[in-house]
């Protein structure tokens, strides 16, 4: 079978790789589409975990179910011909973290390449029943890719708990940014305000419900949110460009007892500057986001809620797979999708 392959610095390529075996414990699915994610550009560009090549690529996908393993066809409903979409997660359920409620943050879960925390930009892969969530008959696969991104989104706005009617600034109008936004005006935000430095992007934010877009680039962002609230500050600020600059202005637009979502991937080495007088001042918080697979059904039903003709940009032949990754650079396209299967 075909899968995309990170194989050095910069540098993805469409190898032959050996067909999965599906484990009694197992189920394969046929990968209809995998979503190019920034996480997977960030280690291919600069090694992100410390994940080295060779590395099988890909984590937001959705695909066929073709083979159900015996003892998986025990313990689950899942059956030959379901269509699915996959979380890349898969939790023991007895380490410390998961008996707290902690899944995502599981022992036994990691980026070694042995835990298949990418993997399915492929033809075929096998998962755990308790990765793969079932689509309705009115989800297409190509909105089903989105699955995973809305998640680790939705998880960003429930950690935020963020009220209705608040204030909202959202720094990076990216692929995730978008669906960040989608879901933000479904929450019932107001002033939304979108900072981006591309023209395409800003006009997407437009597109998607932002009531204000900036242009870090030849506009004071901080004099510009002052004059969209009134110098009050935002109640909520959701940083998603992974931009070092961008992380250091958001305390100087929050408001007071504001929210601050650092929800990005940022350089390992980076150390942001805080002056934690200022923000004592506020009494404003910080929030961090990773993920959480019991979102996944709830992401499944927002499909049809989400303006997902927006969202989705150019779809690819796995085959052009490495054309996708240099397309990503260019920041002008919302969620690029791999045809991984015929």
């Amino acid at each position: 079978m075909k899968g995309v392959v990170y194989v050095a610095k910069d540098t993805v390529e469409v190898r032959d790789l050996p067909m999965p075996v599906t484990a009694a414990n197992e189920i394969m699915v046929k990968i209809e589409y995998c979503a190019v994610c920034a996480t997977d550009v960030h280690v291919v560009s600069h090694g992100l975990y410390g994940l080295q090549p060779p590395m099988v690529m890909g984590h937001e996908a959705c695909g066929t179910i073709v083979e159900v393993g015996e003892e998986a066809a025990k313990t689950c409903s899942l059956k030959v011909g379901d269509r699915v979409s996959a979380c890349p997660l898969h939790f023991c359920g007895q380490c410390e973290f998961c008996k707290k409620g902690m899944v995502m943050h599981c022992k036994q879960a990691g980026f070694e390449p042995e835990k298949k925390p990418m993997d399915s930009m492929v033809e075929y892969r096998t998962y755990f029943p308790d990765q793969l969530f079932k689509l309705p008959d009115y989800v297409t696969f190509e909105q089903a890719a989105l699955v995973e991104p809305i998640s680790t989104a939705a998880r960003g706005i429930n950690l935020a708990d963020m009220k209705l009617g608040s204030t909202v600034f959202l720094s990076g109008a990216g692929s995730i940014g978008l669906i960040m936004l989608n879901l933000l005006g479904l929450q019932g935000g107001t002033r939304i305000t979108v900072s981006d430095p591309v023209p395409e992007k800003r006009q997407m934010a437009l597109d998607l419900g932002a009531q204000f877009v900036i242009d870090p680039t030849k506009q004071d962002v901080i004099e510009e949110c002052n004059k969209i609230t009134d110098g009050m500050g935002f109640d909520y600020v959701f940083e998603m460009s992974g931009s070092t600059k961008a992380a250091e202005q958001c305390p100087q637009i929050i408001s007071k007892c504001g929210s601050i979502i650092y929800f990005a991937v940022y350089p390992m080495d980076y150390t942001l500057p805080l002056n934690l007088f200022d923000m004592y001042g506020k009494e404003a918080r910080l929030q961090f986001v990773f993920t959480d697979p019991f979102v996944y059904p709830n992401s499944v039903d927002l499909l049809s809620r989400l303006d997902t003709d927006k969202l989705i940009g150019p779809i690819y032949d796995i085959e052009d797979a490495p054309q996708a990754f240099k397309d990503f650079q260019n920041a002008k396209y919302p969620k690029l999708l791999i045809k991984c299967s015929k």
